[in-house]
């Protein structure tokens, strides 16, 4: 095989990783809605699913353009973030200090989406494939805007944690 031909099938077994991550986000976003009673917070959270639901469009056209559809190794990958997700979801309902605890996990995803997208442009440009690049830029920026909007709402997280529990707010 090729260096070509391996930088290409690596490019598409990485293509489909990170939409396996991106199908757990979508489900650790429909825990976040669910369990952030502030509604401009869980609407931040609403927000970003509609972009997460792009990104993985976008993703699957890649997938497509490369030439590999869905198969077993990827099936398998969605099952496993399914899995992943669901087990989240049940501890975010039970854990205390939901808001601070769920907007911390959210800030650390952000952080290994945007770490896994610089990995597959790079990957990407390394192939020649310039459209696989610009797709994982966009979604990378895209992520670097969540972990921002998170970043700034720190002390709502926290102020809301804290009302829930009867301690106030900030002095």
């Amino acid at each position: 095989m090729s260096d070509t031909q391996g930088l290409r099938r690596k490019l598409v077994e990485y293509v489909e990783y990170v939409r396996a991550l991106e199908q757990n986000v979508l489900l650790q976003l429909d825990s976040l809605i669910l369990n952030t009673r502030d509604p401009e917070l869980a609407g931040i959270f609403r927000q970003h699913k509609e972009e997460t639901r792009d990104q993985q469009r976008r993703l699957r056209e890649r997938r497509t353009a490369l030439g590999r559809g869905l198969g077993l190794s990827s099936a398998r990958k969605d099952l496993a973030a399914i899995a992943a997700a669901q087990v989240k979801g049940v501890g975010d309902v039970l854990r205390p200090d939901k808001g601070v605890q769920n907007a911390r996990d959210a800030f650390v995803t952000e952080h290994a989406e945007i770490a896994a997208y610089e990995l597959l442009g790079r990957l990407a440009e390394r192939a020649g494939d310039r459209e696989t690049a610009e797709v994982a830029r966009v979604n990378r920026a895209e992520e670097e805007a969540m972990a921002a909007r998170i970043a700034e709402n720190w002390d709502r997280f926290l102020d809301l944690d804290l009302r829930e529990q009867g301690l106030g707010s900030r002095a």
